[in-house]
């Protein structure tokens, strides 16, 4: 008995010293809606969904945690999946465990530097100057822009000093007898002081074209504005893919919007996204203005709403329509 209790004794010690140590948040995001969406086929039909993946906001649950390993320094992880509400699966296609987020680093006054799959600088720096802030990814262009969101194999750096940030990344190619094949090299840069916020990034890649590895460039510049219930932003990115020795693909998105928050809990956002995608024969545009709101129940809870019109032309016409309008409602909750 004496040593049952002694064994309990050492084993609570070591529970309690690693609880001081490091603690653990579970956290999410869970939406739920359904969106109408026009023009879907040649024949002009429209479609009813749910946006099981989230529509407003993304659907996720993710682990993070932290450890204070003194002298300023931490140690420091996040694990994050996506899931799909109408089915309870992964929300991706390669069945991805933690497809969100999957990294580990260290932290101190200096920075902090995070190996695994994580945002990229690009997606980071764009997300200082999105009128709508990531929400609505699913028809709003810029969490894709450039083929960027996420990275595998990143060894990512950021650091914060006074209103000034800095980025750079290497995302490594994992090509066998190359270390530029298949990878990305990235730099930013961001400044945050009183009402103003700009920013910019470079991203380089070989990507394999065919049975090649080509150049990829892509690059980001926008500011924002926010002053009151006020806040405006305005963004320009472009990427280019070399398809042969002569040839290229160009992505250009230039987008304008605002909020306004009409009370505490009721919020109006506006914008303009404009997608235009050239090749040496062919031209596709994508002409976007979306208009949404939300009205917050709680701090966790919200009901959103947004309607929206695309106009297309060129390669973007896929099924024979060159406008569609959608519609959502839903309601969001974090936790």
């Amino acid at each position: 008995m004496k040593k049952s209790l002694l064994a309990l004794a050492v084993l609570g010690a070591f529970a309690g010293a690693a609880q001081a140590q490091s603690a653990v948040t579970i956290y999410g995001s869970f939406d739920g809606g359904v969106r109408n969406l026009t023009n879907v086929n040649a024949a002009g039909d429209n479609r009813l969904t749910m946006g099981s993946n989230g529509t407003y906001n993304s659907n996720r649950i993710g682990f993070k945690g932290a450890e204070d390993l003194g002298g300023g320094l931490n140690a420091h992880f996040v694990l994050e999946t996506g899931f799909n509400t109408g089915t309870g699966t992964l929300d991706n296609a390669a069945n991805r465990l933690f497809n969100r987020s999957a990294f580990v680093g260290l932290g101190g006054a200096w920075g902090s530097v995070d190996l695994g799959r994580q945002y990229s600088v690009n997606f980071k720096t764009i997300g200082l100057y999105d009128p709508f802030n990531y929400k609505y990814t699913a028809i709003v262009p810029l969490a894709a822009q450039g083929g960027l969101t996420r990275l595998d194999n990143d060894v990512q750096y950021n650091g914060k000093f006074g209103p000034v940030g800095v980025s750079a990344e290497y995302a490594l190619g994992e090509v066998a007898g190359s270390t530029s094949n298949g990878a990305t090299e990235a730099i930013g840069a961001n400044y945050a002081g009183g009402p103003v916020t700009v920013g910019a990034a470079y991203t380089k890649r070989k990507n394999l074209v065919g049975t090649t590895y080509m150049d990829f460039d892509n690059w980001t510049v926008g500011g924002a504005y926010a002053t009151g219930p006020f806040r405006v932003a305005v963004g320009y990115a472009k990427a280019k893919q070399d398809t042969s020795a002569t040839t290229e693909t160009n992505v250009k998105d230039a987008w304008l919007g605002g909020s306004y928050n009409v009370t505490p809990a009721a919020q109006l956002s506006l914008a303009y996204y404009r997608t235009t995608t050239d090749t040496a024969t062919t031209t596709g545009r994508r002409n976007l203005v979306i208009l949404g709101g939300t009205y917050a129940m709680s701090k966790r809870t919200n009901f959103y709403a947004d309607i929206d019109n695309s106009k297309l032309s060129g390669t973007a016409v896929t099924v024979g329509q060159t406008r569609q309008t959608g519609i959502s409602v839903g309601i969001n909750h974090l936790f």
